[in-house]
This record gives structure tokens, C-alpha cells and sequence, in this order.
């Protein structure tokens, strides 16, 4: 049985604030970035292929964000709006 939506956006949310994982996310960026700059002029093959790293690692937190927001969204439809019950 698959999770939530609820569990999955607690889930991500979790995710993207964890110390551990933002570290992670921004020491990767810096690596494909410096990886790119030392790249000669004819290594464009190199650099395809760090800009789809970088790619990826944006469409991951992407999808993270994703997951939070549509919980978020969940949570203020199933909130009682002022003055109902």
C-alpha cells in the first residue's frame, strides 16, 4: 500500500529541511560547477553531461517541493474556512 499524500509531503518536507541532505544538495552543485569551469573548450561532452547532473539534482528538489506543496494545498481545502463549522 503506497503512502499519503499527507505522508509524502510530510515526508519531503523532512527531506529538504535535513542539515545533512542541503549539504549534500550544495556541495554536488559546487562540484559540477567546478567541474564545468575546468573543462576544456573541447570537451563539450563533459560538460553535457554536468549540466544533466545538474539537471537532475533540480528536478529531484523539484519533485520534493512538489510533493509539499500539493500537501500543503490539501491541508488549506480540508481546513474549515471562518465562520463554518
Amino acid at each position: 500500500m503506497g503512502l499519503t499524500n499527507e505522508q509524502k509531503g510530510r515526508r519531503a518536507k523532512e527531506i529538504l529541511e535535513d542539515e545533512v541532505f542541503v549539504e549534500v544538495i550544495h556541495t554536488a552543485r559546487e562540484s559540477i560547477l567546478t567541474q564545468w569551469n575546468l573543462t576544456d573548450f573541447g570537451e563539450a561532452e563533459a560538460r553535457e553531461s554536468l549540466y544533466h547532473q545538474s539537471r537532475a539534482i533540480d528536478e529531484i528538489l523539484r519533485e520534493l517541493r512538489t510533493l509539499v506543496a500539493d500537501w500543503t494545498m490539501e491541508q488549506s481545502r480540508n481546513k474549515p474556512k471562518r465562520g463554518q463549522k
